[in-house]
């Protein structure tokens, strides 16, 4: 069995890899938890700039979560988690993540870091852009709504660590209020949240 470490804390990405580790039926140390590992030398040692989640796979350190999501994947292949290396699914995988990361998130994330004080001082934030930031994110999620009207999931209509990673990105979006009329993404939500290992915190 691979020896794993999750930086990890609260309800940050590192969500997304306790439950591809659940999902994968691994086990792992968790280290840190609390707010005092951002602080941390041993965390910077893995992560040059000392966020989360970070982990160390078999004495490798690896950072952003949907490498580790995807590295985790790759060590159970019996489990179907993700399509491997070099095949479509695989490919179709990296879509949606890039997807979901790119044209989702990082409007979200642009938000938080001009609303909230944890990363940028009050004189540098600048709140206006939620609002544009909203449209953006929303541009995106009628796109991926409109997919999922004619599937349950995204690579090969089955559960794969593609709908982990991408899931927490809407989810995210749901707790921002932005997903009202997306009746497919809503539901998509409610389907990831029927699963036992789910880490995705309800709005």
């Amino acid at each position: 069995m691979p020896r794993i470490q999750l930086y990890e804390y609260a309800n940050t990405r590192s969500a997304r890899c306790r439950w591809t580790l659940a999902e994968a039926g691994l086990e792992y140390e968790s280290v840190g938890n609390t707010r005092d590992v951002f602080a941390s030398d041993a965390l910077r040692a893995v992560h040059p700039l000392a966020k989360l989640p970070a982990a160390v796979i078999d004495g490798r350190p690896l950072f952003e979560s949907a490498a580790i999501c995807t590295a985790i994947a790759d060590l159970v292949p019996e489990r179907g988690l993700v399509g491997r290396s070099g095949s479509w699914s695989r490919a179709l995988h990296d879509q949606w993540v890039s997807f979901a990361l790119t044209e989702m998130e990082c409007w979200l994330w642009s938000t938080e870091l001009n609303e909230f004080d944890f990363s940028l001082p009050s004189e540098q934030r600048v709140p206006a852009i939620a609002e544009p930031n909203a449209v953006l994110f929303r541009r995106s999620a009628t796109a991926l709504d409109a997919v999922l009207a004619d599937v349950d999931y995204l690579v090969e209509n089955r559960f794969t660590v593609t709908d982990i990673i991408v899931g927490f990105t809407v989810n995210w979006g749901q707790s921002d209020g932005l997903l009202g009329d997306f009746d497919h993404l809503q539901r998509y939500l409610e389907r990831l949240r029927g699963r036992e290992h789910c880490t995705l915190v309800s709005a």
